[in-house]
């Protein structure tokens, strides 16, 4: 686990001190920063072709958008951020959204500081997918979008912005970040299948919490991560996946004999699992 840790710490200062000659965007940026190249081979386009729909844009206007101050956190490594952000940054130009009242953060997307900023910038904000769109009204948040628009961009953003009921994608995560900040995911002795129980119905494909799992392990958030990938594998009880992240989350916090019965019940599902053959390798 010592080991885990010191790679892991190697490995962020590594990355921030060459951030300057990665081919991505890290960190705070604007909007200049995307019109020039190679950026700009996917943000202009998306951003001169997207046509607002201008009913949607007056009613925008009307809600004062220069009361609120919209935070883009985005991978320009991702497709879903590479397709949303030039479209959303057409709506805030459309609608009168001040241009110092937006944010743009781009994240790293090397597992060892998945979805993170080079300073940590995307602390506290919950980032689990990219883009996150957080909208904030004097300093609350009052709704976020997350990775693509339920409606669209300019119908969502003037649900959140007049406060009207709107529930954003991956409706667990938000049960996910409850249970982190009243310290429920840190607790050892949960009922993960409990637990399963109260988002089943929000969580409809495995890679919604295994994703939420990764970034909380990166994090070194390893408690937390353990039981998310533990709530998991209650919901998809025959998912050779789901049972090799969370093998993979004991080996990290030094639990070989979970990490074992996890890697076990991965071949029984998939004999042929290559992961899981290996890892069992090197538990012997």
């Amino acid at each position: 686990m010592k080991r885990y840790f010191l790679i892991t710490l190697i490995l962020i200062a590594f990355n921030a001190s060459h951030a300057q000659k990665s081919t991505h965007v890290l960190g705070y940026c604007s909007a200049k920063d995307l019109e020039r190249e190679p950026y700009a081979a996917w943000f202009k386009p998306g951003y001169e072709n997207y046509t607002p729909t201008e009913a949607i844009v007056t009613q925008l206007k009307k809600a004062k958008p220069e009361k609120f101050t919209v935070k883009i956190v985005f991978g320009s490594w991702c497709g879903d951020s590479k397709r949303e952000v030039p479209r959303m940054m057409r709506v805030l130009k459309a609608a009168g959204f001040p241009e110092e009242n937006i944010q743009l953060l781009g994240v790293y997307d090397s597992m060892a500081v998945y979805k993170q900023g080079p300073n940590r910038e995307e602390k506290g904000l919950h980032i689990y997918r990219v883009p996150t769109f957080i909208v904030y009204q004097k300093d609350k948040e009052a709704g976020r979008i997350v990775e693509y628009p339920v409606e669209s961009l300019e119908r969502d953003l003037l649900k959140i912005v007049t406060g009207q009921p709107y529930t954003y994608n991956y409706k667990g995560y938000a049960q996910i970040n409850a249970w982190l900040a009243n310290g429920v995911l840190r607790d050892p002795n949960i009922n993960p299948r409990g637990l399963a129980q109260q988002i089943r119905s929000d969580v409809s494909r495995e890679t919604d919490l295994n994703s939420c799992g990764y970034v909380l392990l990166m994090r070194n958030d390893i408690t937390e991560a353990i039981n998310v990938f533990r709530i998991n594998v209650s919901l998809f009880p025959q998912s050779a996946n789901c049972f090799d992240s969370l093998g993979e989350a004991f080996m990290v916090a030094g639990m070989k004999e979970e990490s074992k019965a996890c890697y076990e019940r991965v071949l029984e599902i998939d004999p042929q699992h290559a992961n899981a053959k290996a890892q069992l390798e090197k538990l012997k």
